[in-house]
């Protein structure tokens, strides 16, 4: 059976495929220009999993743009502390959040040196407000509201936890995850923690994720490029038995605190976000999948494995943290790809966005498609 709801800015499929294991999200999402294209005045998104719950809430609002910054009553007087916001995850959330809520609640806490972004230069001075908000996805006026923090600082960062309503960890790398999460037991005020991890967290003895978890390597300067080619760092954790304790961490002090937790599990992260022509090169391949692999796949727990959208993954995370507080899955996956690996080596199992679908983004004119809209993200959860 198949059940459309109509609307002047979106049409909603709601259809139970007759093979899937995840809920799946298959979505044509507007440009970042939409509000000037009038090629972009209706869209779809088509939901389908193994039972469709019933209709889907708000359908007309499921793929809405907007570039201004609206401050909803529910979520403004929060306090949001986003660690590791100088990752291309955390950026993204926290120009999301920014531009959704405005700067004045959000705490950024970034590690010194990595990526470039640090409490001195997170917010650069001399950038165009127009490329400053392609990059980061809010005005820059609003960014420059957040705090930040230095989270290798742990007195400021035990401070900034004490006065979050929600935490989100955003960092890529487990170590970093690891360290961020022992001093969670500080959020005692916190009412939600929403943590990146990884699947294969529970299979890490297994491939392919026995060759993920590889401690983190010395970076080598060649040149421009701060390479990771030096060996094993000493005393370093592999990636995901780093994850795996911050996963313990957590669970520890939620034991202790009062707050509400929620693992999303990312596959191996693709993907940026808004494009600088100046990134081009460098971002090339993981840019690619903001237009080849747009749809998104669900599942409770660390059961698959593949690949994650930056983007979507995002979208996902700071729409758990802030709408979902209250209700929210406590272990899940997120995956743009999924994939086996058998004694031919990986194949993927799920299909690119069709061709179709594609057309219109150019990656090196930053035109890549728009994050999963919230409406979408809520049917996908509510089909777990």
């Amino acid at each position: 059976m198949e059940v459309i709801f109509s609307t002047k800015s979106a049409n909603v499929r709601v259809t139970p495929p007759t093979a899937a294991r995840h809920a799946r999200l298959n979505s044509t999402a507007h440009r970042a220009d939409t509000e000037n294209d009038p090629s972009m005045s209706s869209s779809s998104v088509v939901v389908s999993a193994s039972a469709a719950r019933g209709p889907l809430r708000n359908a007309s609002s499921m793929l809405k743009r907007s570039s201004t910054v609206v401050r909803a009553s529910s979520s403004s007087s929060q306090r949001t502390l986003i660690a590791g916001a100088n990752t291309s995850t955390g950026r993204l959330i926290a120009g999301m959040l920014a531009k959704r809520f405005g700067g004045d609640g959000l705490t950024l806490t970034v590690r010194p040196g990595e990526f470039g972004l640090d409490a001195t230069n997170y917010v650069p001075e001399d950038m165009p407000d127009d490329i400053f908000e392609q990059r980061f996805g809010a005005p820059a006026a609003e960014v420059k509201k957040c705090a930040i923090v230095d989270e290798t600082n742990a007195d400021a960062l035990r401070s900034a936890m004490e006065t979050a309503d929600v935490v989100i960890i955003a960092h890529e790398g487990g170590p970093a995850a690891a360290a961020v999460a022992a001093e969670v037991q500080a959020a005692r005020k916190a009412k939600r923690v929403v943590a990146l991890s990884r699947v294969g967290i529970n299979r890490r003895d297994e491939r392919p994720f026995n060759e993920q978890n590889k401690p983190t390597q010395k970076r080598v300067q060649v040149g421009q490029l701060s390479l990771p080619i030096g060996g094993d760092v000493p005393g370093a954790l592999g990636q995901l038995d780093a994850f795996a304790r911050a996963e313990e961490s957590l669970r520890a002090a939620r034991s202790d605190c009062s707050f509400e937790l929620s693992i999303v599990r990312s596959g191996q992260l693709r993907g940026n976000g808004p494009l600088l022509m100046a990134d081009y090169s460098a971002r090339l391949v993981d840019n690619m999948y903001d237009v080849k692999f747009q749809d998104l796949y669900v599942q409770r727990g660390d059961v698959s494995e593949g690949y994650t959208k930056r983007l979507n993954l995002a979208a996902f995370l700071s729409h758990v943290a802030t709408d979902r507080i209250d209700d929210a899955p406590e272990d899940v996956e997120v995956l743009s790809v999924v994939c086996k690996t058998n004694m031919f080596g990986e194949q993927s199992i799920t299909p690119p966005t069709d061709r179709e679908r594609r057309k219109g983004y150019d990656m090196a004119k930053g035109k890549a498609p728009a994050a999963i809209a919230s409406d979408a993200i809520d049917a996908l959860l509510a089909q777990l």
